[in-house]
């Protein structure tokens, strides 16, 4: 499983494939298995739906249709109060679709945006083949044998209008290769869109154990796992007068006419230190004009890999968190009601050489980044890091 979710008063684990299992949020053991495919017809979803503030649960999945494969994004409404059936997923419903940009070879899909009126899709060239899905269930190979990496094509970035949607809007960007979205909002005929960005996917290599084993021998080991985050600016009403369509201030994003009519997108960076697995006050700010984000440090050749950060995207200064042979995982933020910056940081933690069955959790104040408080105990063996989790509070 990749990550956690609620759904309604139910909590959900979910990789990628279709298949989700409800957990019990109190002792952690698996009550249900669903088969989302059951509900709406998809061979695949990211691992990182978006819940709304009235309970709705929007997805992005992969749906075959007899004209080829389409990108389409799933709304679960709200179960009614009171109500047993139908249940959020009997309920489920496509509210878009766009076609693959590649049909025999789809854009693999780890997370995607919403903002008020859009749905975002990029469609990065890191793609799925499906002949090799096809071989590699066949000959019971690993799903990493299907990823296909086009060096030469550029990223693809959607928006679709969550009122009908269509497609009203494509932009395009420098190759580069992305799991995480950090948030994504409108703003004075905008679209902005932060994203932890690779040149290419070369860490999916650098996560089998032989390369692993050898990393220290490997002087190209480190920038593997160096994403950086950065803002692309998406003008919605470009002036064909100006050379840069953007007309935002406070950001050095850019974005330019090509000869065949179409627009191009250059990012500006939003910090230097390297960061994967971003947190925002999600609760507040998704899909909204926002500050602040939380990460992990992807800078595995510094002193202090594994850190924390916090970055501010206003004035680009970022704040860290660190301490020697430990391996914090995912920052959550859990706020303070109406605040984006006063709250705290939750964050589990592992240590390495010698320490390796010592498990915590640390307590960091979000607006300083210093710590509160830790627990820390020791457990029977050694315990693997999580990716992502959800902070659930105490039912009153």
């Amino acid at each position: 499983m990749i990550s956690v979710y609620p759904f309604g008063d139910e909590v959900y684990a979910f990789g990628e494939i279709p298949i989700i299992h409800r957990i019990n949020p109190e002792n952690l053991e698996t009550e249900d298995r669903v088969d989302v495919s059951n509900f709406v017809s998809i061979v695949h979803h990211t691992a990182h739906p978006h819940v709304m503030s009235d309970g709705s649960v929007y997805n992005l999945g992969l749906a075959t249709y007899s004209t080829g494969p389409y990108h389409i994004i799933v709304k679960f409404p709200p179960k009614e109060k009171g109500h047993c059936e139908p249940n959020m997923f009997e309920q489920a419903r496509i509210v878009a679709r766009i076609p693959a940009r590649w049909p025999l070879h789809p854009s693999y899909m780890h997370s995607f945006g919403m903002t008020e009126n859009y749905f975002v899709i990029v469609e990065q060239p890191l793609n799925i083949s499906v002949g090799s899905v096809i071989m590699a269930k066949l000959q019971d190979a690993p799903p990493v044998n299907s990823f296909r990496w086009h060096q030469n094509e550029n990223t693809q970035i959607n928006l679709i209008s969550r009122e009908t949607g269509k497609l009203v809007y494509r932009f395009y960007s420098e190759t580069f290769c992305f799991f995480h979205i950090i948030n994504q909002y409108e703003i004075l005929d905008h679209v902005v869109i932060d994203i932890c960005t690779y040149r290419d996917p070369a860490m999916l290599n650098g996560m089998y154990i032989d390369t692993m084993k050898n990393m220290q021998h490997n002087e190209n080991y480190a920038n593997m796992f160096r994403s950086k985050p950065v803002r692309f600016v998406l003008p919605l009403k470009p002036d064909k007068a100006r050379l840069n369509l953007v007309q935002l201030t406070g950001t050095t994003a850019e974005a330019h006419y090509l000869p065949n009519g179409e627009i191009f997108v250059t990012p500006e960076n939003l910090s230097n230190l390297g960061c994967e697995t971003p947190r925002i006050n999600y609760e507040e700010y998704l899909g909204k004009e926002y500050r602040f984000f939380y990460a992990i440090s992807a800078d595995v050749d510094t002193a202090d890999f594994g850190a924390l950060i916090k970055v501010d995207t206003v004035n680009k200064m970022s704040k860290t968190w660190s301490e020697v042979n430990c391996y914090p995982s995912e920052p959550i933020f859990v706020p303070r009601p109406d605040c984006q910056d006063d709250g705290i940081i939750l964050a589990a933690m592992l240590w390495g050489q010698g320490n390796t069955n010592r498990v915590g959790l640390l307590v960091l104040d979000a607006a300083t980044f210093e710590e509160l408080g830790r627990v820390e105990f020791e457990t029977p063996g050694p315990v693997p890091r999580c990716l992502h989790g959800w902070f659930l509070p105490q039912k009153t």
